[in-house]
């Protein structure tokens, strides 16, 4: 049963998104894009959950716990987790095999492993569309297949992606695709601004892409994954910007999970 979210009212402005002009999906900046999803979409699986964010969408499958075919995979402290991405066409490319590990880690601290000893979570991801905010899509995802897979967790991983991106009016560039040179210097608050679940075009202009996991419980932040280089008071404005969207997208899972909870008792 697929779930639409409700239109999400914005976040409150920050200082880093003031008199920006209009996205080209017409959002604020510091707003996300309705989120709809999909819990138990595959019958095989022990889990799955197709979860998108406008026309970014990943559906993911979750097998396990489940005896591992080869003992070294066995972990006496508790289950292992293992993570698979699929790529929207092609094969997998190194850029997969980077998800698959901030995917896995973000997993790993999330479940409660030790309740599984000697067993295997496989998660396997596929990417269905790709317009910006992948990483975060792909972490949701994952997320809520184990939810859908009634494996035990200590809360639930919420991921938002951001952009950092120069005003029109200075002049924009492109956000290198190698590190770079420690010469190099970051732009000031005063000259940039934030954009709340970039579309590939704003991640295109950026100058730095953030991708961030706050937990369900405590607001803290599990993981931050960036490109390119930013000061610190732009880093701690988007760890505010991510715990405002996270609170949101939290509301949404709620009422997803709830929404199909009651599906399935009518369905008995």
């Amino acid at each position: 049963m697929e779930v639409e979210s409700p239109p999400i009212t914005p976040l409150p402005p920050s200082s880093l998104s003031l008199s920006l002009p209009p996205r080209p999906d017409r959002r604020l900046a510091n707003q996300l894009r309705p989120p709809t999803c999909e819990l138990g979409p595959l019958n095989r699986a022990d889990g799955s959950a197709c979860f998108a964010q406008g026309q970014t969408s990943v559906l993911a499958a979750v097998y396990g716990p489940a005896a591992p075919r080869f003992s070294r995979k066995e972990r006496v402290e508790g289950a292992a987790v293992e993570v698979t991405v699929h790529p929207h066409y092609g094969l997998a490319t190194s850029s997969e095999k980077e998800e698959e590990g901030a995917v896995k880690a973000l997993l790993e601290a999330a479940i409660c492993l030790e309740r599984f000893p000697r067993t295997v979570i496989h998660v396997i991801c596929q990417v269905c569309e790709d317009n910006g905010g992948l990483m975060a899509c792909l972490m949701n995802a994952a997320s809520l297949a184990v939810i859908n897979a009634g494996i035990d967790m200590k809360y639930v991983p919420l991921t938002v992606s951001m952009a950092l991106i120069s005003p029109p009016s200075a002049t924009m560039k492109t956000r290198p695709s190698l590190p770079p040179s420690s010469s190099t210097t970051a732009p000031t608050s005063s000259s940039t601004y934030l954009l709340l679940d970039p579309i590939n075009e704003e991640e295109r202009q950026s100058i730095a892409t953030i991708t961030m996991g706050i937990s369900s419980v405590d607001q803290n932040v599990l993981s931050c994954q960036s490109m390119g280089i930013m000061m610190p008071s732009q880093l701690f404005e988007a760890i505010d910007v991510a715990k405002g969207a996270a609170k949101a997208l939290m509301a949404f899972i709620r009422m997803t999970v709830e929404e199909h909870s009651r599906h399935i008792s009518k369905e008995k």
